[in-house]
């Protein structure tokens, strides 16, 4: 097992990284060094963390090349190795370590730093992927979680392109994308359907896109609560039509509930929001662990019983009011986030 990871285990969650391998690196034909699962691995089950062979600032003002040359001269001999073994796709020509860089790196939470790790980069993409990756800030380590049951030999897989906007969905321009960023010609089952299919799959993800807007505007969320709320429901809707089963599926389900419990929460009905909070947390528990520190931080939210509004009273509205506890006063908005 790669040294990072064996220290990024023990640093962030020590007690939980015995019993059988996970999963094995293989060479795939076609598609070079990849990961299997080496056991059946459950949904939600973290699959390995891992400290990044070098971190990059994708802020750089001066020539990158030189500045990946000096970074990965100052890493030690062993990782510089692992990194020239990575697969280099991305044609910058006369660039060779931006192109490597390129390929493999992995954007870190900002999305100003990008890392590259040994075991992570060899993951391999499709539309359909079952693991989800995470950077967690505190540790600075990936963590990479199966986000549905992954069987004996199957293939972990990311999605490399989530999270994008949704016109990143339409054939040509995903094509081109993996194409030029990673040499990938993606043949799954997404990226064969028909087009008049992968239309309405864009159409869906733009409304999604403009749900998200709407639902989470505050001087809406002050006027029209009720709205707002019904237009997290259809998110919701939207979201398991178009992402179930996919790599973004829990994530972006959370972030749905998380929009109509800050709409709880501005009218001071504590008991839905509470309902809420625990739904969202079950589903970020999922995708990046018990460690996260945006997880350890809802989950202690979740146990604190003080009963007042979690709202400045001068910001908050009371049309809503109820405590922890209460029975939700807006039962039929609840069930549409019921996951």
């Amino acid at each position: 097992m790669h040294t990072n990871i064996l220290q990024a285990q023990s640093e962030i969650e020590p007690s939980h990284i015995h019993g059988p391998q996970l999963y094995r690196v293989v060479d795939i034909p076609g598609e070079g060094l990849s990961l299997l699962a080496g056991v059946k691995i459950a949904q939600g089950q973290r699959i390995l963390c891992e400290q990044p062979l070098f971190t990059c600032s994708l802020l750089w003002t001066k020539d990158f090349e030189d500045c990946l040359a000096d970074i990965i001269a100052s890493i030690p001999t062993d990782d510089q190795e692992t990194f020239f073994t990575l697969h280099k796709a991305n044609p910058q020509k006369g660039y060779p370590l931006v192109a490597r860089f390129l390929t493999n790196c992995i954007p870190c939470q900002d999305k100003s730093e990008a890392a590259v790790y040994g075991t992570v980069c060899l993951i391999n993409h499709s539309c359909q992927a079952n693991a989800y990756g995470h950077w967690n800030p505190e540790a600075r380590v990936e963590t990479v979680h199966a986000n549905q049951d992954i069987q004996a030999g199957a293939e972990i897989l990311f999605d490399y392109v989530s999270g994008q906007t949704y016109a990143v969905r339409q054939e040509k321009l995903q094509r081109e994308k993996l194409q030029r960023l990673w040499g990938i010609i993606c043949s799954c089952v997404l990226c064969s359907l028909p087009v008049d299919e992968i239309q309405r799959s864009d159409a869906r993800r733009k409304r999604i896109e403009a749900l998200f807007d709407e639902s989470g505007n505050m001087q809406r969320i002050v006027d029209q609560p009720e709205q707002c709320l019904e237009k997290c429901g259809q998110l919701m809707k939207l979201i398991q039509d178009e992402y179930v089963g996919g790599a973004q599926y829990l994530a972006m389900s959370a972030q749905a509930i998380d929009n109509a419990y800050r709409i709880c929460t501005t009218h001071s009905d504590l008991a839905s929001a509470s309902v809420l909070q625990e739904r969202s947390y079950g589903m970020k528990l999922l995708c990046e662990g018990s460690y996260s520190p945006l997880v350890k931080q809802m989950k202690s939210a979740i146990e604190y019983k003080h009963q007042e509004t979690p709202m400045d009273t001068k910001r908050s509205f009371c049309k809503w009011y109820s405590r922890k506890g209460d029975k939700p006063r807006l039962l039929k908005y609840m069930e549409m986030f019921n996951s």
